[in-house]
Protein backbone atom coordinates (compact mmCIF):
# COMPACT_ATOMS: atom_id res chain seq x y z
CA UNK A 1 0.00 0.00 0.00
CA UNK A 2 1.28 3.59 -0.93
CA UNK A 3 1.92 6.35 1.12
CA UNK A 4 -1.20 8.32 1.94
CA UNK A 5 -1.41 11.40 -0.10
CA UNK A 6 0.13 14.58 0.82
CA UNK A 7 2.55 12.73 3.57
CA UNK A 8 6.51 12.43 2.61
CA UNK A 9 8.38 9.33 3.08
CA UNK A 10 10.49 9.95 6.63
CA UNK A 11 14.71 10.03 5.84
CA UNK A 12 16.72 8.81 7.62
CA UNK A 13 18.36 10.86 10.68
CA UNK A 14 21.72 12.07 9.26
CA UNK A 15 22.43 13.97 12.41
CA UNK A 16 22.37 10.30 14.46
CA UNK A 17 24.85 8.55 12.24
CA UNK A 18 28.25 8.36 14.30
CA UNK A 19 31.00 10.61 13.02
CA UNK A 20 34.12 9.39 11.18
CA UNK A 21 37.04 10.88 12.12
CA UNK A 22 39.09 11.66 8.62
CA UNK A 23 42.34 9.78 8.20
CA UNK A 24 45.26 12.38 7.12
CA UNK A 25 46.74 12.90 4.08
CA UNK A 26 50.22 11.89 2.82
CA UNK A 27 50.57 15.95 3.22
CA UNK A 28 48.97 16.26 6.63
CA UNK A 29 51.53 13.76 7.88
CA UNK A 30 54.50 15.45 6.44
CA UNK A 31 53.42 18.42 8.02
CA UNK A 32 52.89 17.12 11.14
CA UNK A 33 56.67 15.33 11.06
CA UNK A 34 58.24 18.67 10.54
CA UNK A 35 56.05 20.46 12.82
CA UNK A 36 57.35 17.83 15.64
CA UNK A 37 60.53 18.16 14.56
CA UNK A 38 59.93 22.46 14.97
CA UNK A 39 58.48 22.23 18.51
CA UNK A 40 60.82 19.40 19.68
CA UNK A 41 64.25 21.87 18.80
CA UNK A 42 65.49 19.38 16.35
CA UNK A 43 65.02 22.37 13.20
CA UNK A 44 67.43 25.42 14.00
CA UNK A 45 65.95 28.62 12.56
CA UNK A 46 67.69 29.35 9.16
CA UNK A 47 67.79 25.17 8.52
CA UNK A 48 67.47 24.61 4.93
CA UNK A 49 64.78 21.69 3.82
CA UNK A 50 65.86 20.58 0.58
CA UNK A 51 62.64 19.22 -1.26
CA UNK A 52 64.20 16.34 -2.63
CA UNK A 53 66.00 14.89 0.39
CA UNK A 54 62.50 15.40 2.48
CA UNK A 55 60.46 13.54 -0.25
CA UNK A 56 63.51 10.48 -0.17
CA UNK A 57 63.38 10.42 3.80
CA UNK A 58 59.69 10.30 4.23
CA UNK A 59 59.15 8.08 0.91
CA UNK A 60 56.85 10.68 -1.25
CA UNK A 61 56.56 13.11 -3.57
CA UNK A 62 57.94 15.91 -4.20
CA UNK A 63 54.27 17.43 -5.04
CA UNK A 64 52.84 16.44 -1.43
CA UNK A 65 56.62 17.72 -0.06
CA UNK A 66 54.92 20.96 -1.26
CA UNK A 67 52.21 20.67 0.19
CA UNK A 68 52.85 20.37 3.48
CA UNK A 69 55.70 23.39 2.87
CA UNK A 70 52.67 25.81 1.94
CA UNK A 71 50.62 24.71 5.11
CA UNK A 72 53.95 25.12 7.42
CA UNK A 73 54.64 28.03 5.72
CA UNK A 74 51.11 29.30 6.61
CA UNK A 75 51.74 28.76 10.22
CA UNK A 76 54.47 30.41 10.09
CA UNK A 77 56.83 28.58 10.41
CA UNK A 78 59.15 28.33 7.41
CA UNK A 79 59.94 30.56 4.62
CA UNK A 80 60.47 30.62 1.18
CA UNK A 81 63.28 32.35 -0.88
CA UNK A 82 63.19 32.43 -4.76
CA UNK A 83 66.72 30.49 -5.69
CA UNK A 84 67.47 29.49 -2.09
CA UNK A 85 64.21 27.43 -1.45
CA UNK A 86 62.54 27.03 1.94
CA UNK A 87 63.82 26.64 5.20
CA UNK A 88 62.75 26.88 8.89
CA UNK A 89 61.45 30.61 9.90
CA UNK A 90 63.71 32.94 11.56
CA UNK A 91 61.65 35.37 13.92
CA UNK A 92 61.84 39.12 13.67
CA UNK A 93 61.34 40.95 17.47
CA UNK A 94 57.79 41.90 15.87
CA UNK A 95 56.98 38.22 15.66
CA UNK A 96 58.37 37.42 19.22
CA UNK A 97 56.51 40.34 20.86
CA UNK A 98 53.27 39.34 18.80
CA UNK A 99 53.36 35.76 20.20
CA UNK A 100 53.75 36.99 23.68
CA UNK A 101 51.11 39.03 23.09
CA UNK A 102 48.82 36.36 22.59
CA UNK A 103 50.48 34.25 24.93
CA UNK A 104 49.43 36.48 27.23
CA UNK A 105 45.80 36.80 26.64
CA UNK A 106 44.74 33.35 26.63
CA UNK A 107 47.42 31.93 29.46
CA UNK A 108 45.98 35.04 32.18
CA UNK A 109 42.65 34.04 30.55
CA UNK A 110 42.80 30.74 30.95
CA UNK A 111 43.66 31.23 34.73
CA UNK A 112 40.84 34.11 35.00
CA UNK A 113 38.05 31.70 33.93
CA UNK A 114 38.46 28.76 36.13
CA UNK A 115 35.71 28.02 38.61
CA UNK A 116 36.46 24.86 39.51
CA UNK A 117 37.77 23.72 42.85
CA UNK A 118 41.25 22.12 43.82
CA UNK A 119 39.89 18.98 44.15
CA UNK A 120 37.50 19.39 40.65
CA UNK A 121 40.97 20.76 38.71
CA UNK A 122 42.90 17.71 36.49
CA UNK A 123 46.31 19.40 37.19
CA UNK A 124 48.02 16.07 36.50
CA UNK A 125 49.61 17.02 33.14
CA UNK A 126 50.73 20.63 34.41
CA UNK A 127 52.41 18.84 37.28
CA UNK A 128 53.64 16.48 34.54
CA UNK A 129 55.30 18.61 32.86
CA UNK A 130 56.89 20.30 35.67
CA UNK A 131 58.28 16.79 36.64
CA UNK A 132 59.41 16.51 32.65
CA UNK A 133 61.42 20.14 32.91
CA UNK A 134 63.65 18.88 36.27
CA UNK A 135 64.58 15.69 34.87
CA UNK A 136 65.70 17.03 31.56
CA UNK A 137 67.52 19.69 33.52
CA UNK A 138 68.66 17.09 35.77
CA UNK A 139 70.15 15.45 32.51
CA UNK A 140 71.82 18.34 31.52
CA UNK A 141 69.10 18.50 28.11
CA UNK A 142 68.41 22.04 27.86
CA UNK A 143 66.61 21.83 24.71
CA UNK A 144 64.47 19.29 26.35
CA UNK A 145 63.89 21.50 29.10
CA UNK A 146 63.03 24.09 26.46
CA UNK A 147 60.21 21.22 25.11
CA UNK A 148 58.84 20.70 28.88
CA UNK A 149 58.36 24.11 29.37
CA UNK A 150 56.21 24.75 25.97
CA UNK A 151 54.00 21.59 27.38
CA UNK A 152 53.72 23.38 30.66
CA UNK A 153 52.29 26.45 29.42
CA UNK A 154 50.72 24.80 26.86
CA UNK A 155 48.55 22.71 29.80
CA UNK A 156 47.72 26.19 31.72
CA UNK A 157 45.51 26.71 28.50
CA UNK A 158 44.65 23.19 28.57
CA UNK A 159 42.93 23.69 32.25
CA UNK A 160 39.99 25.33 30.12
CA UNK A 161 38.77 22.01 28.60
CA UNK A 162 38.45 23.53 24.90
CA UNK A 163 40.05 21.42 22.15
CA UNK A 164 40.06 23.71 19.87
CA UNK A 165 42.24 26.30 21.94
CA UNK A 166 44.22 23.80 22.93
CA UNK A 167 44.83 22.93 18.89
CA UNK A 168 45.53 26.77 18.09
CA UNK A 169 47.76 27.18 21.24
CA UNK A 170 49.50 24.09 20.21
CA UNK A 171 50.97 25.98 16.71
CA UNK A 172 51.69 29.39 19.30
CA UNK A 173 53.85 27.22 21.15
CA UNK A 174 55.53 25.39 17.98
CA UNK A 175 56.22 29.24 16.91
CA UNK A 176 57.42 29.81 20.29
CA UNK A 177 59.96 27.20 19.98
CA UNK A 178 61.66 28.82 17.16
CA UNK A 179 62.40 32.28 19.73
CA UNK A 180 63.80 30.21 22.16
CA UNK A 181 65.96 28.70 19.70
CA UNK A 182 67.84 32.14 18.92
CA UNK A 183 69.16 32.00 22.25
CA UNK A 184 72.63 30.82 22.07
CA UNK A 185 73.01 29.37 25.42
CA UNK A 186 69.72 27.28 25.95
CA UNK A 187 70.49 26.72 30.00
CA UNK A 188 70.70 30.80 30.39
CA UNK A 189 66.83 30.74 29.62
CA UNK A 190 65.71 27.89 30.51
CA UNK A 191 66.82 27.18 34.28
CA UNK A 192 65.60 30.16 36.33
CA UNK A 193 62.07 29.42 34.86
CA UNK A 194 62.08 25.55 36.04
CA UNK A 195 61.21 26.81 39.92
CA UNK A 196 58.90 29.47 38.54
CA UNK A 197 57.26 26.96 37.06
CA UNK A 198 57.01 25.05 39.87
CA UNK A 199 55.64 27.91 41.83
CA UNK A 200 52.80 28.72 39.65
CA UNK A 201 51.94 24.64 39.46
CA UNK A 202 52.00 24.69 43.21
CA UNK A 203 49.91 27.66 43.25
CA UNK A 204 47.19 26.54 40.77
CA UNK A 205 47.33 23.24 42.58
CA UNK A 206 46.48 24.72 45.72
CA UNK A 207 43.52 27.14 44.09
CA UNK A 208 45.54 30.30 44.73
CA UNK A 209 44.99 31.35 40.76
CA UNK A 210 45.30 35.33 42.04
CA UNK A 211 49.53 34.71 43.16
CA UNK A 212 49.46 32.05 40.30
CA UNK A 213 48.56 34.49 37.79
CA UNK A 214 50.67 37.29 39.55
CA UNK A 215 53.84 35.21 38.91
CA UNK A 216 52.62 33.88 35.32
CA UNK A 217 52.39 37.85 34.20
CA UNK A 218 55.60 38.70 35.61
CA UNK A 219 57.31 35.32 34.12
CA UNK A 220 55.78 36.36 30.38
CA UNK A 221 56.88 40.52 30.57
CA UNK A 222 60.20 38.98 31.57
CA UNK A 223 60.70 35.99 29.05
CA UNK A 224 59.55 38.53 26.58
CA UNK A 225 62.42 40.84 26.67
CA UNK A 226 64.61 37.98 26.56
CA UNK A 227 62.83 36.17 23.34
CA UNK A 228 62.51 39.53 21.69
CA UNK A 229 66.65 40.64 22.18
CA UNK A 230 67.48 37.05 20.99
CA UNK A 231 65.62 37.43 17.17
CA UNK A 232 66.92 41.03 17.06
CA UNK A 233 70.09 41.02 14.52
CA UNK A 234 73.08 42.28 16.31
Amino acid sequence: MGNPRGVRPQRAALADLPSLKPQPTAAERAAEVIRDGIFEGRFMPGTPLPETDLADALGISRNTVREAFRTLQAEHLLDYEVNKGVSVRRLTPADAADIYRIREILELSSLDLITSTPAELDTALLTAAVAEGRHAADNGDWVAVGTANLRFHAQIVALQGSPRLDEFFQRVMTEMRLGFLAVADPRSLHEPYLDLNGRICAAVCAGQLAEAREMLRHYLHTARGEIVAAVTPA
